[in-house]
């Protein structure tokens, strides 16, 4: 069942340069164990919010209690209402069909979470990939960023990280800890590496 209030217009205004990167279209944030994904979305949908706009958040499980207590805690209610949560355990494809039927209903819609959309291990359910598909498409057409959620592995024959699940027209972002210092996050977009410090804030731009 999700969560929201009643819509409101608004065009959202620009994201502070000093924020995470924006995304943009589809991105499927491929993370490794520990690293955060779950509080690095949180800050996306943060900053969502901080814009007067909405945020569906699909989920197997509700984001931790403190964690999520930490990243809004500045949010005044008015704004936090905007944030339309659907925890729906092991039937994560009933979350995204919905989501994208709700989405088409909802004005002023800034971004689509789905946090953990695929199993850590296995492959995906041929139907849950069909959902994820619609979705991203649904979104597309209607310009609304996706930020699409699942375990990342390490490549024992190749090296590196890799997506366990590939999604169509998603553009794949890696997180991980730094090989040297464990206490950084780095995320890899397109060719280049931003590195990051994880707080009970959220992440930060390490200098």
């Amino acid at each position: 069942m999700y969560i929201h209030c009643a819509d409101t217009l608004h065009v959202p205004r620009p994201l502070r340069t000093d924020m995470l990167p924006i995304p943009m279209g589809c991105v499927h944030l491929s993370v490794s164990t520990g690293c955060g994904g779950t509080t690095w979305a949180l800050q996306q949908a943060k900053n969502i919010l901080m814009q007067d706009s909405h945020v569906i958040w699909v989920c197997d499980n509700m984001p931790d209690g403190q964690r999520f207590s930490q990243i809004f805690k500045d949010l005044p209610p008015a704004s936090l209402s905007r944030l339309h949560v659907s925890a729906n355990g092991e039937n994560t494809e009933f979350g995204v069909r919905s989501a994208a039927q709700f989405l088409t209903g909802l004005s002023n819609l800034g971004l689509v979470v789905v946090d953990n959309w695929a199993p850590k291990s296995g492959q995906a359910p041929s139907g849950l990939r069909d959902s994820m598909n619609i979705l991203i498409n649904t979104c597309d057409s209607n310009n609304i960023p996706l930020l699409a959620i699942s375990a990342a592995y390490e490549d024992a024959n190749n090296g590196g990280w890799k997506a366990r699940f590939g999604l169509e027209n998603c553009e794949v972002w890696f997180l991980h800890k730094n090989a040297v210092d464990p206490t950084i996050r780095e995320l890899h977009t397109d060719g280049s590496i931003v590195k990051y410090l994880l707080g009970d804030d959220g992440f930060s731009p390490r200098n």
